[in-house]
């Protein structure tokens, strides 16, 4: 797969996006943390028209935060059918799983991986989602992984060089 072909990238939410980990404060509030550079990888994807949406099978509010702060439009919550969630999707867009790319760490996310052109997992993803996908990300989830994934797929498409001419020239 050259990646050509890939309209949208999938992402799951804890373990992609986090490391996994959930805070909850004293009053219950729920606190999670997110990475710049992976919000960068996010946006410059989204630049160069691919677009970007977040499944995940939990519901969060500081997930929403993020997602409207990085102006991601499709962010489905409380999915605990990833793939019925992302045959929706795609229906709901017109487009083919054919035409995107996911990335997931755990193994509620195979059944959707494996609808995909790509499939990516974060470097402490479970083995028995390393051992299915294309690509394993040198980082982890909530560390860069999602980064290093949008970069390779901006390389795979031809459209990191436009990307980067913003910033380099």
């Amino acid at each position: 797969m050259t990646g050509a072909a890939i309209k949208y990238l999938i992402l799951d939410a804890d373990g992609v996006l986090t490391d996994s980990r959930i805070t909850y404060t004293d009053e219950g509030v729920e606190i999670k943390s997110f990475n710049v550079k992976d919000g960068h990888g996010i946006k410059l994807l989204m630049r160069a028209g691919i677009g970007v949406a977040v499944i995940t099978g939990r519901y969060s509010k500081a997930l929403e935060h993020r997602a409207h702060d990085l102006q991601i439009e499709h962010v489905v919550q409380g999915a605990k059918d990833k793939k019925a969630a992302l045959l929706d999707f795609a229906e709901e867009i017109g487009l083919a799983p054919g035409e995107m790319a996911y990335m997931g760490d755990d193994v509620v996310d195979l059944p959707a991986m494996a609808l995909c052109a790509l499939s990516i997992a974060p470097s402490d993803a479970v083995d028995m989602v390393k051992e299915r996908v294309d690509i394993v990300t040198k980082l982890p989830g909530g560390h860069g992984a999602v980064r290093e994934a949008a970069e390779i797929l901006l390389k795979r498409s031809g459209l990191f060089d436009a990307a980067m001419e913003r910033y380099v020239g």
